[in-house]
């Protein structure tokens, strides 16, 4: 064998082994089939649409494959299947929505039934007298992709996305507010109420609220809210008030709001704020400063017609309240006494409302300022403000002439003197009269009285006898003799009325005498001067006549 033979056979030898095995290309035409057929059933579950479920108190109004879910009178699916939950305790409704309709639930998306509903708020849902009750849904804007949902009993009061601002208050009157009545500003309603719930710890209702755009700008730290129910009838110290709302509030009630005059400037509103609702707007008014001073009255006179709020004055002007009437002292000393019981009575002073401000520096300013008073004579009071219905207030005045006393001290409060009201002070100067005229010797004076009405009797008799005996002599007169003479001298007068030249005569007669006595004037002086000259030759020389120069 030769060498190149050698070679070949070695080279046979030691050839190397490859495996050819590939995927056919056949295997492509069931791969593109499966795809194109999951391709196909995605498409016809995304034309099928979602299912969700919503849990709903009872299925009035609702109807298989016949109620539709619409958004803003859009249907966006049906109703599919209605059933019992397994305690039996709501109904859960299938429903199948448009798949537009999936990026709408949320979990802050609502459903609800519309059905026709009449009330004092108004009348809604009238289209479905015809076209039967359907589910309205409120679409979803924040949160988590959501299947199952719980429906609302109501619509909601405000839709989601609405400008605004939402309120928390919390009230521990008595009060009536629903869900869905009217916030009222200045009698324009500007929100609704929409939550109402009560806390049985605290005892309190509490409310949320959702004020419109731009209506919300208008809540500041300073707000104050109260009951706007009605009409409010108020009997106080101050007299009859009436207060009414608007119409709408009126007759369905509603919550107020307003800023009160005189309030020092607003605080940026906190996220947690939580307003209180007060009774009234006067109340609500009364509460709009939060700095007081707090003093203790020990009524020794009753405190009837003495109600919780009622006015503390300084000479006519208002500077507090009574926040506490039978006020609780620990301090104080239960044990029988002599004395009678003094009812504690709490109140407070605003320094806002004598214009010292509302801060810190206010509060210590009153507090000196009434500290010094109370050693110059001031003095607390109760004093009725209204005759009508027997309302009481509390009256701060100066009186002199009294014993120098300045302010107690009782558990943390300081003490006003006080000094009895005004029915006390009467009942005590009516005592004093009393007392006086007890002290008057009235045995002695009726026995004078007695003894001058006797001689007053004896008096009227002498009156009497005498009356008579006048009587007896005018009747033995001869009346008819006088009366005659009296025709006489009448028919005389008339005569000479009537003869003009009798009258003449006698006006002459009289002219005659007038002047005789004119020419005896002369005679009866000289005889008055000088009586014996008619006797004796007058002494008196003859005056000297002048006489002419001889020549």
């Amino acid at each position: 064998m030769s060498d190149s033979q050698k070679s070949g056979g070695d080279k046979a030898a030691t050839a190397v082994v490859k495996s050819t095995q590939k995927i056919s290309k056949i295997w492509l035409i069931p791969l593109v089939t499966l795809l194109f057929g999951g391709w196909f059933i995605y498409q016809d579950i995304q034309r099928q649409g979602v299912s969700i479920e919503i849990e709903f108190d009872t299925a009035s109004g609702l109807e298989e494959g016949k109620t539709k879910v619409k958004i803003r009178d859009v249907v966006m699916g049906r109703v599919e299947q209605i059933r019992l939950s397994d305690d039996s305790s709501s109904v859960l409704v299938t429903a199948k929505l448009n798949e537009d309709a999936d990026k709408f639930l949320r979990s802050d998306t609502r459903f609800w039934v519309v059905s026709p509903k009449v009330s004092l708020a108004g009348v809604s849902g009238l289209q479905t007298l015809v076209s039967g009750a359907y589910i309205d849904m409120s679409p979803g804007i924040e949160g988590e992709p959501k299947r199952a949902f719980k429906a609302l009993q109501e619509p909601p009061v405000t839709p989601i996305g609405t400008p605004g601002l939402r309120v928390y208050m919390e009230s521990e009157q008595t009060f009536t507010a629903q869900v869905g009545d009217p916030m009222v500003y200045r009698g324009l309603s500007v929100g609704r109420i929409e939550t109402v719930e009560y806390d049985l710890e605290a005892q309190q209702a509490k409310y949320s609220a959702f004020i419109e755009a731009p209506f919300d700008q208008l809540i500041t730290s300073n707000t104050r809210f109260w009951n706007s129910s009605g009409i409010e009838v108020e009997l106080g110290a101050d007299g009859v008030g009436l207060t009414t709302s608007s119409l709408e509030s009126l007759l369905i009630g509603g919550i107020a709001f307003d800023e009160p005059k005189g309030m020092p400037a607003s605080e940026p509103l906190q996220q947690d704020t939580v307003f209180k609702i007060y009774p009234s707007k006067k109340s609500a008014e009364s509460h709009r400063y939060s700095e007081k001073v707090y003093y203790i009255l020990m009524m020794e006179s009753s405190v009837r017609g003495l109600e919780e709020g009622a006015p503390v004055e300084y000479r006519g002007l208002q500077i507090g309240q009574v926040e506490e009437i039978n006020f609780e002292l620990k301090d104080m000393a239960r044990s029988l006494s002599a004395e009678a019981y003094k009812i504690p009575v709490l109140i407070s002073v605003q320094p806002a409302l004598v214009n010292l401000g509302d801060s810190q520096a206010g509060k210590e300013m009153i507090s000196k300022q009434i500290s010094a008073w109370v050693g110059r004579g001031l003095r607390a009071s109760l004093k009725t403000g209204n005759l009508l219905t027997g309302a009481v207030f509390v009256d701060l005045q100066h009186y002199e002439n009294l014993p120098d006393q300045s302010l107690g001290r009782m558990q943390g409060f300081a003490v006003i003197p006080t000094v009895p009201d005004q029915i006390v002070q009467f009942a005590d100067q009516l005592n004093t009269t009393l007392d006086k005229i007890n002290s008057l010797p009235i045995n002695g004076m009726a026995q004078d009285l007695r003894t001058l009405l006797q001689d007053l009797a004896s008096s009227t008799k002498a009156f009497n006898a005498t009356s008579s005996s006048l009587t007896t002599k005018l009747d033995e007169l001869d009346m008819q003799g006088i009366n005659g003479t009296l025709n006489s001298l009448n028919a005389l007068l008339s005569s000479l009325a009537a003869d003009d030249q009798g009258l003449s005569s006698v006006n002459q007669t009289m002219v005659e005498v007038q002047e005789a006595i004119r020419e005896l004037k002369p005679l009866l002086q000289k005889m008055n001067s000088a009586p014996n000259s008619l006797i004796f030759k007058s002494q008196v020389a003859p005056d000297i006549e002048p006489r002419g120069v001889n020549r």
